[in-house]
């Protein structure tokens, strides 16, 4: 019985566990264009770049920006995201909000459980990572 619980704790440790939660964008927002708003915190280098790269497969063209909100900007996106170490640096956990004007239209975010054990994937780049939050933010299914 003991050797069971062993196994199965190794195979929880070596597996990690992604958690993907989403409040989608509805269909009645159109967004072409959108500001994100630079969070000084985030010290994950590429993560404004891969967020950028995300958006233009969903056609939506990206500006960064430092407070305070540019006027021409109708949609804006805020981030947070934190990474852990093993070997190296990797995302462990992000989350997004989009906005029109003051109110939230869409939230997503990625949680990588356990800081992702000995799973080779927690080092998968901010594209693959966050791919999937921001397919369902902007309404396409998974």
């Amino acid at each position: 019985m003991l050797s069971r619980a062993v196994t199965a704790g190794l195979l929880l440790a070596l597996t990690g566990c992604t958690n993907i939660t989403v409040e989608p964008v509805g269909p009645q927002y159109k967004i072409t264009r959108l500001c994100i708003e630079e969070n000084p915190k985030v010290v994950v280098g590429d993560f404004v770049d891969g967020l950028q790269t995300l958006l233009r497969k969903h056609h939506i063209e990206s500006q960064l920006y430092a407070a305070p909100l540019p006027g021409n900007c109708e949609y804006r996106l805020t981030y947070t995201a934190i990474r852990s170490w093993d070997f190296s640096a990797y995302l462990s956990d992000a989350s997004v909000r989009l906005f029109k004007g003051d109110q939230q239209i869409g939230f997503g975010q990625y949680h990588l459980a356990g800081e992702g054990g000995f799973d080779p994937s927690k080092v998968a780049s901010v594209e693959e990572k966050m791919g999937p939050v921001i397919n369902q933010l902007l309404g396409q299914k998974q």
